[in-house]
């Protein structure tokens, strides 16, 4: 389990925690809630059981990063499915995202956060593209990585708890020249982020 030193990456909100780790299996299960312990048994793929468990145990790891204490730690659902972290003090705030060969974890105290990752090498079909970006967008950054803009548009929805549920399109994209985005939704929530490159991915943060 590791945490991901971002310092050095312009815009990058200083609130947030990133953790990273491959996939690992025969994790220690005992860290798990009985939701969540319930979930993991429902799992028929090995893989996928590892997945989660990495996920958890990266979770538990930033909190430690925080100094919380675990016994006041809850990891909880919004009704939408959007994961929180419940505590004696208020709600706290969590996103997870995965590659396939990565999982990622962000935490933050007191800003409400959407994380999504995805591998450089992944290739985007243009139609995929043009169905997420409009057409004003697409004429203003139709030369960009369209991953990055895949990735920076799916963390903002899932920071407003949505996720693919609602139309990327709705989301307008503004990129600053120092390289963060404002994300506009439905012409009302105002969303920030920021996309860069670590550990062969395109990580993208909206908050």
């Amino acid at each position: 389990m590791n945490v991901l030193d971002t310092f050095q990456i312009p815009n990058f909100p200083n609130e947030v925690k990133l953790g990273w780790s491959k996939v690992k299996e025969g994790l220690d299960e005992s860290i798990l809630s009985e939701e969540d312990y319930n979930t993991i048994q429902s799992f028929t793929n090995a893989y996928r059981k590892g997945e989660f468990l990495t996920a958890r145990h990266l979770f538990w790891k930033l909190i430690n990063e925080f100094g919380w204490h675990p016994e006041k730690i809850q990891l909880m659902k919004e009704e939408t499915g959007k994961p929180y972290i419940k505590t004696s003090g208020g709600k706290k705030y969590v996103s997870f995202s995965h590659s396939q060969s990565l999982v990622l974890c962000a935490v933050s105290g007191s800003v409400d956060i959407g994380l999504d990752v995805e591998t450089l090498d992944r290739q985007v079909n243009p139609a995929i593209v043009k169905r997420i970006l409009s057409e004003n967008e697409w004429k203003v950054y139709g030369e960009e990585d369209p991953i990055s803009l895949w990735t920076i548009k799916e963390a903002a929805v899932k920071k407003i708890g949505t996720g693919l549920r609602k139309n990327l399109k709705d989301l307008k994209l503004e990129k600053y020249k120092d390289g963060s985005f404002h994300i506009k939704i439905d012409g009302k929530e105002e969303v920030n982020g920021v996309c860069f490159k670590a550990l062969n991915h395109y990580i993208s943060i909206a908050f």
